[in-house]
């Protein structure tokens, strides 16, 4: 089975990191609840603390394009214009077949 990978890279406003904290715990709370959604986790980045690094797995990208017709994903990209210093940047994968899959 494929999956779809996604690492949004996020840039919270450091004046506003408990605000966004609190934000992206209620909209990983909700998504991890939904039908296809196999991973949500959001991470600091190591080498650059004041980036945090979303990850997910989802069994499609069709269960993914549900997710953003969400109401919790709305509510976040309502917010984010007052939690984040830049633009989210959202990366896709899809993973590669074993041998098993073929």
């Amino acid at each position: 089975m494929t999956y779809l990978y996604l690492k949004a890279d996020i840039y919270p406003n450091p004046s506003k990191r408990e605000e966004a904290e609190a934000a992206y715990s209620e909209l990983m709370r909700a998504s991890l609840a939904e039908p296809g959604c196999l991973l949500y986790d959001l991470v600091a980045d190591q080498e650059h603390p004041q980036v945090w690094h979303m990850f997910e797995k989802w069994e499609s990208r069709a269960a993914w394009n549900e997710h953003m017709e969400s109401e919790h994903v709305a509510k976040i990209q309502r917010l984010e214009p007052q939690l984040i210093v830049a633009p989210t940047k959202l990366n896709f994968y899809t993973s590669v077949p074993s041998p098993a899959d073929r």
